[in-house]
């Protein structure tokens, strides 16, 4: 058996497992939209109502493209690009001190993980195995 099979196997747990943080913050924030608009405000980001409605568009749209394998680099660098945007705006542990700087520093490395994994979706393209 060749290794192409395995590796658009591989790739699309990639994908699925990558959507999933954006399909469920999605959900999420549609269910709990005044909790989001709250922290969306928290976070002094600006157009409150229409930055967190394009929020919840953005991580659906482009978790349901990676999920089937539609446009994959185009979505992939879109959410890179917003996360590593969103990780610099809201998870400032640079501007903290103590626990909360270290909880913050823990996300914003996290986040950072999952834009490198956004990265190499965006590299790879969706494989072989799209719906």
């Amino acid at each position: 058996m060749t290794a192409e099979p395995w590796i658009s196997i591989i790739v699309l747990i990639a994908r699925l497992l990558i959507s999933m943080v954006f399909l469920v913050s999605s959900i999420e924030k549609s269910l709990n939209f005044s909790a989001a608009l709250e922290e969306f405000a928290a976070a002094r980001v600006p157009a409150l109502r229409f930055s967190l409605i394009a929020t919840i568009a953005l991580h659906f749209v482009a978790s349901i493209c990676l999920i089937a394998g539609w446009f994959v680099t185009e979505m992939a660098t879109a959410l890179a690009v917003f996360t590593l945007v969103a990780t610099l705006r809201v998870h400032d542990f640079w501007n903290l001190a103590g626990v909360e700087r270290l909880e913050r520093s823990r996300i914003a490395l996290a986040n950072l993980g999952l834009v490198g994994g956004l990265l190499l979706l965006a590299a790879t393209g969706p494989g072989s195995l799209v719906f």
